[in-house]
């Protein structure tokens, strides 16, 4: 486990969120749908929450944290400035909701190998650091995940509004331009195509790739992702 290495992104996520800073905070509904939902193609089996290590890779405000806890998990989070952590740290703390947070990237994560048996990344791992792609990204999730601790994400379609007029780089990645929030130009992220371009990517390192889309129109902000989850191989 080496040092976690600053972000670039890290001060604009900060003055983010000190800007928002709310007292209540309500769950991403993918992350609600699941971990609790009963789906033709997935039904995760709830008895495996109570006491598992999760962490929360890139948890902003905090959002999924309360659920994280109501169902049983040791709640462990990861973001990338101390102020941000500071400011949910303390906003659990007046939720009741007990988490250790630590300062990280998704490249440099501060926990040992095999630390968790479900890692969630709500609109979070898909942010690539210079001169680093994504699958160095999904090398360290699948460090810090147990042999066969699952994994659950959200991964942008190529036809987000966050894509739009994006730079293409190299191997599906993208150098943001536009944000209508103020925070990630000139961010890179790897986004997707296809489904197929989804599961070639993960294979690597994890298997059971079980995925979902959801495509929202916010009054204007066309949201559209991939959600799934997956297994960590036993073998990586």
């Amino acid at each position: 486990m080496s040092e976690p290495r600053p972000s670039e992104l890290g001060p604009h996520y900060t003055e983010f969120y000190a800007r928002r800073n709310p007292t209540a905070v309500y769950p991403v509904e993918f992350v609600v749908r699941t971990l609790l939902g009963t789906y033709p193609n997935l039904k995760l089996d709830r008895d495996d929450y109570p006491g598992a290590r999760i962490l929360d890779l890139g948890f902003g405000d905090g959002r999924n944290m309360p659920l994280l806890a109501n169902l049983g998990f040791d709640v462990h989070g990861v973001e990338i400035s101390e102020e941000i952590c500071a400011l949910t740290r303390e906003r659990m703390a007046k939720l009741g909701v007990d988490v250790e947070l630590r300062v990280g990237t998704n490249s440099s994560i501060p926990y040992p190998d095999g630390s968790f048996d479900f890692l969630l990344a709500c609109h979070a791992c898909y942010y690539v650091e210079p001169g680093e792609s994504f699958t160095d990204n999904l090398r360290e999730l699948a460090r810090v995940l147990r042999p066969g601790g699952r994994f659950v994400f959200s991964l942008p379609k190529r036809d987000s509004y966050i894509l739009e007029d994006a730079v293409p780089l190299e191997n599906g990645h993208y150098r943001i331009t536009k944000d209508p929030y103020g925070v990630r130009a000139d961010s890179v992220f790897r986004a997707f195509e296809s489904r197929d371009e989804v599961v070639r990517e993960l294979e690597p390192s994890f298997e059971d790739v079980r995925l979902g889309v959801c495509e929202n129109d916010w009054y204007g902000i066309g949201e559209r992702v991939w959600i799934g989850t997956c297994v960590r191989r036993e073998d990586v």
